[in-house]
């Protein structure tokens, strides 16, 4: 599936493992778009340098279309070393021009309209809620996301939101 023109939202979740990519449209229910890129190598460290080469750099047409990025920033006390340099890599593929937005856990989760605890499997359904709209393959194939295609879309929604409410402002 090729990128949509216009104006488009990231949302991006990551893992040690994985990149996880969503688009969405600013202003429509077009269909979104993932991408996954996974990360190589024996271990978190090895993993983290080879976003460079997984994603699309700083430089790529890739990102001509979108107008802001968000991205989950990793909570809690413990564990999150190695995600925050997994962060750092994938900030370095994203143009400099381009608004870029952490977003917490609980803070994407409320500017969706779930609560800031909410599950894995809360995340995944309301991220499915939007399937209605959507063309019967479109649906069937978010069907079959992995969680962190579910999150990265919630991401992007939710920066979608802060989008239209800075436009309202």
């Amino acid at each position: 599936m090729g990128r949509r023109h216009g104006v488009n939202i990231v949302g991006i979740d990551y893992s040690s493992h994985a990149v996880d990519v969503v688009w969405v449209h600013l202003d429509d229910a077009h269909s979104p778009q993932w991408f996954r890129y996974p990360l190589h190598g024996t271990d978190a460290f090895e993993r983290t340098r080879t976003v460079a080469q997984a994603l699309p750099g700083a430089h790529s047409d890739y990102w001509d279309d979108v107008l802001a990025v968000g991205i989950e920033h990793p909570a809690g006390k413990f564990g999150t070393g190695p995600l925050m340099r997994i962060q750092g890599a994938i900030l370095a593929c994203i143009p400099a021009r381009m608004l870029v937005e952490p977003l917490p856990p609980a803070k994407w989760r409320k500017l969706v309209g779930l609560p800031g605890n909410a599950s894995k499997t809360d995340n995944e359904l309301f991220s499915l809620l939007g399937l209605i709209d959507l063309p019967e393959a479109v649906a069937r194939e978010m069907c079959s996301w992995p969680q962190d295609a579910h999150d990265a879309h919630l991401i992007a929604l939710a920066t979608r939101t802060l989008i239209h409410q800075e436009q309202a402002a």
